[in-house]
């Protein structure tokens, strides 16, 4: 993980193949990305997940066995303890191995594996 500038740091995001939340559907919160794109939680919920580094990534979407996309992004570092959107709450460290919280994500180059 590399610190670009105070809480913006670098990351990857995984993805589903139509470049939207790979857990949350977008009913239940969930985000379309694109590219060189800020995305923000939606209102209700956040705050965004994001991996600090490759290898976790690429373990998460390795077990899920679904299609995905995986991408270096920049995020700005949340100070939450939670995620949550308007159905339910989950504390950060009941989330998967790596995973980082963020205020923002921007999307910047797709990982080709």
């Amino acid at each position: 993980m590399k610190t670009n500038n105070g809480n913006i740091k670098t990351g990857y995001k995984v993805v589903r193949e139509d470049m939207t939340s790979y857990w949350t559907s977008i009913s239940l919160g969930g985000i379309e990305y694109s590219l060189n794109k800020k995305v923000y939680p939606k209102s209700g919920c956040g705050p965004l997940c994001v991996f600090d580094n490759l290898d976790d990534a690429e373990y998460f979407v390795y077990y899920s066995g679904c299609s995905y996309k995986i991408f270096k992004c920049n995020y700005e570092e949340s100070k939450e303890i939670m995620i949550w959107n308007n159905y339910c709450e989950t504390p950060s460290s009941s989330l998967i191995l790596g995973a980082k919280l963020a205020n923002w994500i921007e999307l910047t180059e797709e990982i080709k594996l």
